[in-house]
């Protein structure tokens, strides 16, 4: 009887489609040992299993079923699915992302065309060429691209992208270090002055960089370089011999003796009382701008590097005389307080504060807002 009803039925089979989302990287966790997580061919465990994945692998997720059970995975050049209960964002042991920070280059072939991991100044192959990094090469992550396929690593004295697929993380949480004694004076340099305050890189060979790493130590990991005779800002001393110091808005330790203090006119002011040399900065992406004592004004940002030069031509005090300054110094303009100011990151002092309007990435005007220093 039941079969005759259902005869009338057209049977209509059942699919299931992953909820789309962006390509993201996830890690394999939680499987026992000696065991490995199944990858079937659709998104349930009686569907046929095509392949297996290692406890710690990090696979690239484009989707996960309506039920959020299963994940769509790329594998082996096909779709396959995965239970999403064995699966978390990467992470290094000391809980930090294993998609920034500290890695290795890795997987260059001998004789590679190339002649090594290319790194370009933009995420795709499409962007110019700006050197190649060798196998074993330790390079400080940034961030990655919206697909995940490219990394922002710092390059010399800024930054350029990589393919993420050269790249393997260091986990340097297994491998303990010795620290070193904390400085005595941390806000005296060592030529007796006090900081913060701004040096000029010597000592280093012209065809050489002062490397800025990530620990007061020669062991730790390169962030960035400076070049001979560049210019950089010393937030004060970690040990007797190693300076903390802000290179585009990131923070990293310099061996001091390779630093030599800039004296400059830092009390340089036009007529009305507007501070000439001073230092901004702010997050959100990290960016600096420079006013100099000759009225130049420089502006960087930690994704795009440094903006061409323009100059200030325009400064006006409040109705009492003094501070707040309007300041323009096309495209930027903003205005100048004294008073402390915080960056919300760090315990450095901060003299002045900045409101500064600048180009969008987007196009017009966006509002940002810093904090500033005498140099």
């Amino acid at each position: 009887m039941f079969r005759t009803a259902f005869a009338y039925l057209t049977l209509i089979p059942l699919t299931f489609a992953a909820t789309p989302a962006l390509a993201d990287l996830m890690q394999v966790f939680n499987i026992p040992n000696g065991d490995t997580l199944n990858v079937r061919a659709g998104p349930g465990g009686n569907h046929t299993d095509i392949g297996d994945l290692q406890q710690h692998d990090i696979i690239n997720v484009v989707g996960i079923d309506p039920n959020g059970q299963w994940a769509e995975i790329r594998y082996r050049g096909r779709e396959g699915w995965v239970s999403t209960r064995y699966l978390r964002q990467p992470m290094r042991g000391d809980g930090s992302s294993i998609l920034t920070g500290p890695h290795v280059v890795t997987g260059i072939k001998a004789g590679d065309p190339d002649g090594g991991l290319v790194v370009r100044n933009g995420d795709g192959t499409s962007f110019a060429r700006l050197g190649v990094l060798r196998n074993n090469t330790e390079v400080h992550v940034i961030q990655r691209s919206r697909n995940k396929t490219w990394a922002m690593i710092s390059y010399g004295s800024g930054v350029g992208w990589v393919s993420a697929a050269y790249l393997n993380t260091l986990d340097r949480v297994s491998q303990p270090t010795p620290q070193p004694m904390p400085s005595s004076n941390p806000q005296t340099a060592p030529d007796g002055g006090s900081l913060p305050g701004t040096f000029t890189v010597s000592g280093v060979a012209a065809n050489d960089v002062l490397w800025v790493r990530d620990r007061a130590q020669a062991s730790g990991a390169k962030i960035t370089s400076l070049a001979p005779g560049s210019t950089v800002r010393v937030l004060g001393m970690a040990t007797a011999t190693w300076a903390q110091v802000s290179v585009n808005g990131m923070t990293g330790f310099v061996n001091a003796r390779f630093l030599t203090r800039r004296w400059g006119n830092s009390v340089a002011v036009p007529q009305n009382g507007f501070r000439l040399d001073i230092t901004c900065q702010g997050t959100e992406p990290f960016w600096t701008l420079g006013i100099a004592a000759d009225r130049t004004v420089t502006y960087t940002s930690l994704i795009n590097g440094q903006a061409p030069l323009t100059a200030l031509n325009q400064t006006a005090p409040s109705a009492g005389g003094g501070y707040p300054y309007t300041f323009g110094a096309p495209p930027y303009s903003g205005v100048i307080s004294q008073g402390a100011c915080s960056d919300g990151m760090s315990d450095n002092a901060y003299s002045m504060s900045i409101t500064l309007n600048k180009p969008s990435q987007r196009g017009g005007i966006e509002t940002v807002y810093g904090c500033c220093n005498v140099n």
